[in-house]
């Protein structure tokens, strides 16, 4: 989109500023089908060693665990 914005200001106005923005915008573009989605590794798996009687989550991000327990 901003590609088709970009060349049709510089269609009108042909200066320096709608060609590098047109430049600009083309080459992010071109850039994002270059580096665009990088294939996960096969190394890159989680895993976690847990010892006797324990418990293991294993989530994407930050884990928080509320211990709240009432022993009557």
């Amino acid at each position: 989109m901003a590609l088709v914005v970009s060349l049709t200001w510089l269609y009108f106005e042909r200066d320096f500023e709608p060609l590098l923005t047109s430049v600009v915008s083309l080459s992010a573009l071109i850039s994002s089908f270059v580096f665009g989605k990088k294939k996960k590794d096969e190394n890159e798996k989680q895993s976690q060693n847990i010892s006797h009687n324990s418990s293991g989550i294993q989530a994407g991000g930050n884990v928080t665990i509320n211990n709240s327990s009432k022993d009557s």
